[in-house]
């Protein structure tokens, strides 16, 4: 029998409109996009107002993803128990706290654990809300569904970093966190205000011999090869991303020598090109499959790490929008492939577990980033070497895509 449950989302609960529900996760997804990544851009600003090292904001990175980490053990077998909207309510209103704590930083040490608090709100915040995506969206919309739900990952791109990077310089970097916080605030209000109870999936539904369901523990979900081969294959894929993500501006202010007044723009050139990419890349995926669109976008990826190989037979902003638009675009292609393998008692969990594994790979990238790059004044060293395993661990996403369509079911 299959490791993949069927799905009966449609049929358990009348679902919510999407023109009410896309829009509202579309905005958490912002809102965790923005908290996740505006440390980056910020880094060196950080640094020369902290008086910490440019490369030990891969640390900072580290310090979110375990303490999502931490989250995400904790959540994977409990959130499946509650109602979806108070998780939901709850994590987001931990996020806001989070973020004001980060603006109120002092030192390194300070914003090392705010940043920690941060990610213990985020797990359970982002898996909540995807899972009532899920949950309200049948099976063959999904690709398209978490594509525009992902426009929040290029909003908070084209606008968000953009806007950071702005306030940051005219503003002192604390009014970036401030903002984020206000953000976090208002779509808590918005969720409060549009969502009703999301208690259906504690409905446990017979399964095909007639017998009710069980919600199953993290270690019943790990027992299934289809989970084992999904976890290695978003912990593979976010470990690849992060040992380059984080350096990424740092390596182009001080390697590359692009100036700090046009990195806003940089981010949002590369923002406009991935929300693109994220759309075809959905609608590609809901049509032949996740294969082609992640092979294409594996390419874009790569290439776009060509100046950390000190080979510049390209215009240094074309390959990070290359490598933007590639890593945006394979994150939708095995979201959407992925929702298809829990049931929907187990949706919640399996969102969790998920995000446990990716802040595991996150977490790992960003220590061996740290470590690897050194911790020298001046420009990055070692940049080579990063981008070649990077580079790998992009190779090792396809063939274990390739493991894990062998395992799905054909439609």
């Amino acid at each position: 029998m299959s490791s993949i449950a069927p799905d009966i989302a449609a049929n358990a609960r009348p679902l919510l409109k999407p023109r009410r529900l896309i829009p509202l996760i579309g905005a958490l997804q912002c809102v965790y996009i923005l908290d996740f990544m505006l440390i980056l851009p910020l880094g060196p600003d950080l640094a020369a107002a902290l008086g910490f090292r440019s490369n030990q904001v891969g640390w900072l990175t580290a310090a979110y993803t375990l303490a999502s980490l931490s989250a995400g053990l904790f959540a994977v077998p409990l959130l499946d128990r509650f109602d979806r909207r108070q998780a939901l309510l709850a994590s987001l209103a931990g996020l806001t706290l989070a973020l004001i704590a980060c603006a109120l930083a002092q030192d390194f040490s300070t914003l090392l654990f705010a940043r920690a608090a941060a990610g213990l709100s985020a797990a359970p915040t982002i898996a909540s809300g995807m899972a009532i995506l899920i949950d309200h969206t049948p099976p063959p919309q999904r690709g398209s569904a978490i594509a525009k739900v992902m426009i929040g990952f290029s909003l908070a791109t084209i606008g968000g970093i953009p806007l950071g990077l702005e306030l940051a310089t005219r503003c002192g970097w604390q009014s970036a966190f401030l903002v984020v916080a206000l953000l976090a605030a208002l779509v808590g209000a918005a969720a409060s205000r549009l969502l009703p109870a999301q208690t259906q999936h504690l409905l446990s539904p017979p399964n095909q011999h007639g017998a009710i369901a069980s919600r199953q523990s993290p270690l019943a979900l790990l027992k299934r090869r289809s989970v084992q081969i999904a976890s290695l294959l978003l912990g593979l894929n976010q470990f690849a991303a992060f040992l380059v993500v984080p350096s990424f501006s740092a390596f182009y202010l001080l390697n590359l020598g692009f100036p700090r007044e046009q990195l806003g723009l940089l981010y949002l050139a590369g923002g406009v090109v991935a929300l693109f990419a994220m759309q075809l890349a959905g609608r590609t995926t809901d049509k032949r499959g996740p294969w082609l669109p992640v092979l294409i976008a594996s390419i874009c990826f790569c290439l776009g790490l060509l100046p950390f190989c000190g080979i510049h037979a390209l215009p240094i902003t074309l390959c990070f929008v290359l490598f933007m638009a590639g890593n945006a675009a394979r994150s939708v292609c095995l979201a959407s492939s992925l929702s298809q393998i829990p049931a929907p008692q187990e949706r919640a969990g399996f969102m969790a577990l998920q995000k446990m594994v990716q802040d595991l790979g996150v977490s790992l990238a960003a220590g061996a980033s740290a470590l690897l790059l050194g911790s020298v004044d001046g420009p990055l060293t070692h940049t080579t070497e990063l981008a070649g395993l990077t580079m790998l661990g992009a190779l090792g996403v396809l063939g274990l895509l390739a493991v894990l369509q062998r395992k799905m079911p054909r439609h």
